[in-house]
């Protein structure tokens, strides 16, 4: 399932995410901007690979989008709930 072009895609979905997390100013926000990063990236190489697209920029751009996405929406839930407590 997962082929030897696995990790060496999720690199990029890993360093959007870092960058997405040095928004926050805090080493937490950058840890679960990185995790999110992480996460959105494999969910679109998933998606990607579901749909047929070969490795290529298409699926790079989509894998790009959505380690932007996960890693904002995993800092958001973080922010959530640190004002919970």
């Amino acid at each position: 399932m997962l082929g030897d072009h696995f990790w060496p895609a999720m690199y990029p979905g890993l360093i959007v995410g870092v960058l997405v997390g040095l928004t926050g100013s805090n080493i937490i926000s950058t840890v679960l901007g990185a995790i999110g990063g992480l996460l959105g990236g494999m969910a679109l190489y998933f998606a990607a690979r579901w749909i047929g697209l070969e490795e290529g920029i298409v699926s790079l751009a989509g894998m790009i989008a959505g380690a932007v996405a996960g890693a904002y929406l995993l800092m958001q839930a973080g922010k959530r709930l640190a004002k919970a407590n």
